[in-house]
């Protein structure tokens, strides 16, 4: 997890420049704001702005500079068209910060207390003329060292980061997406086209050539990994761990020697094609615990969700929706074999097994999974999908991992999830926003944020 990177944009009049001392004050305040937005951002105050030439020169630095965001505060008033033409010209996102040095006004207050301190009806003149001229923004309104405040601030930080990330994020396909499952069907050229994310086919052929000449120390050294972190089932032969283990050092290569940051794969894919000689399911839940996304049966949307809360909670999940415990108020969370073990509760053993889902699974080696149940805590769940129109949106949700233990005749990753209010009634509203049956999942209440993300990147986004 990073820092957002945040250029800030501090506007005064230049009529005030009568009164040398005033824009030195508000140079000061820059730098106490500054000082406010580090814990959670890097922040670069280039100084007091009040002509068009230094409002233009200093967004121009915040471009070159690879901003997240910009942060633009009147540190007093200051009239609005130094400072339009370049928010207008700019792709990066704008957050205005309606603050003041000032807490309280009292009886002892003074004239030159509301000269530093007037810079609200500045943001009323800024904010009309972007909203006028079709140009988003976002407002948040508070002293700058109400904790409350700084925290909105912070999930606009954290949001411009993030969408930021998925604008770069490319995600590799190996095969293609399950046939007949229609709610994460994609066209790849608007998944691009609204939030960045370009996917990128994975030649099977080649992922299983680099397995086979995987250099055999390498090999070694991650099995006795695995044997030293895990706790494996006495019937798995050296055979079929090294199979596991040689595709998951194949796809590793391969998601770095091409920028990729998630991957999704789809089980009949492998064994209909028949280059593989097993499924990556060891290898996704190693990758996620690594930080890279993942999505199952091909779902490219789930993986970037994934990526999007690592993002911002820097640990996340793939998972699905599988059986409703009513009497629990919960939902039992699992797939058919991947899972972020780094997640997994920490008074229970993370198990090495055989799948058994081998009927259905056409490859030459059994796949061997990590079986496990998640550590009990808050968390969100979110689903990137497409809804009327071909349009992106994020359904997202709040609750937690029920303190549960590991259910032996599951063998495979799993959890139980208790949303926040009454499952039957979340589970109809988060289908009619369009919820898909993948979802992502991450501990932390990061709604607000998701939301936040969504409306940076232009999509439509619900919270259920």
């Amino acid at each position: 997890m990073s820092k957002a990177r945040v250029g800030l944009l501090g506007l005064m009049f230049d009529l005030y420049e009568a009164w040398p001392q005033l824009k030195l004050d508000m140079a000061e305040f820059g730098g106490q704001l500054s000082d406010a937005l580090a814990p959670f951002a890097e922040v670069e105050f280039p100084g007091v702005c009040n002509t068009r030439e230094q409002v233009e020169h200093a967004v121009a630095g915040f471009e070159a500079g690879g901003k997240d965001l910009i942060i633009v505060v009147l540190l007093t008033y200051a009239p609005s068209h130094i400072a339009l033409p370049a928010l207008l010209a700019t792709r990066l996102p704008i957050v205005i910060f309606n603050t003041q040095q000032l807490f309280e006004i009292n009886r002892e207050t003074q004239g030159s207390d509301t000269t530093r301190n007037h810079g609200m009806h500045g943001v009323q003149d800024l904010a009309n003329v972007l909203l006028r001229a079709g140009r988003p923004l976002h407002i948040v309104t508070g002293h700058y060292q109400d904790a409350r405040v700084l925290a909105e601030i912070k999930g606009w930080c954290d949001a411009a980061r993030t969408a930021g990330h998925l604008a770069a994020l490319r995600i590799g396909l190996v095969g293609y997406a399950m046939e007949g499952m229609g709610d994460f069907g994609l066209d790849e050229t608007a998944f691009l086209a609204q939030v960045g994310v370009e996917v990128h086919h994975l030649s099977m052929k080649s992922l299983a050539t680099a397995a086979k000449s995987a250099p055999q120390a390498a090999i070694a050294a991650q099995m006795t990994s695995d044997r030293q972190r895990f706790q494996f089932d006495p019937g798995i032969t050296e055979l079929e761990h090294e199979a596991s283990a040689r595709l998951e050092w194949a796809l590793r290569e391969a998601l770095v020697a091409q920028g990729m940051r998630g991957f999704a794969s789809h089980f009949l894919a492998v064994g209909a094609e028949g280059w593989l000689d097993t499924l990556p399911f060891l290898a996704a839940s190693k990758l996620l615990a690594e930080g890279y996304g993942f999505g199952g049966e091909g779902d490219v949307t789930s993986a970037a969700a994934v990526c999007m809360l690592q993002a911002l909670a820097g640990q996340a999940n793939f998972t699905e929706m599988f059986t409703m415990d009513f009497a629990g108020n919960a939902a039992l969370m699992m797939h058919m074999g991947e899972g972020n073990w780094r997640m997994a509760r920490r008074d229970e053993p993370v198990r090495v097994l055989r799948s058994t889902l081998k009927e259905i699974m056409e490859v030459p080696v059994d796949p061997l999974l990590l079986a496990f149940t998640l550590e009990p805590g808050p968390c969100t769940l979110a689903s990137l999908t497409t809804v009327a129109g071909g349009k992106l949106k994020l359904v997202v949700t709040e609750g937690e991992v029920v303190d549960h233990p590991y259910i032996a005749d599951l063998n495979r990753p799993h959890y139980k999830f208790r949303p926040d209010g009454d499952l039957c009634d979340f589970l109809t509203r988060f289908s009619l926003e369009g919820g898909s049956h993948h979802q992502a999942m991450a501990y932390g209440r990061w709604a607000s944020t998701v939301e936040k993300t969504a409306a940076l990147l232009g999509i439509a986004y619900a919270r259920v």
